[in-house]
């Protein structure tokens, strides 16, 4: 049994060999609550461009999480 850092090590692998090209945001959300999320885009070396985004609160008491998608 895998343990759940292996489940993120493989998500991130795509993006292993890549290029940063450029820094993303979300914007800002019509609820105030809701904080504006950051993070960058990466051109993979199999040619797609995919956003991570950072989504670990700034207390760095955890590992945290990151989503991304693929640029289409």
């Amino acid at each position: 049994m895998s343990a759940p850092t292996d489940f993120y090590l493989t998500q991130l692998q795509p993006l292993v060999g890549g290029t940063i090209t450029a820094l993303a945001r979300t914007g800002a959300s019509d609820d105030p609550l809701d904080e504006e999320l950051y993070g960058f885009v990466v051109k993979c070396r199999d040619g797609r461009q995919r956003t991570l985004l950072l989504l670990c609160d700034d207390e760095g008491n955890g590992p945290g999480s990151f989503m991304y998608a693929d640029d289409e």
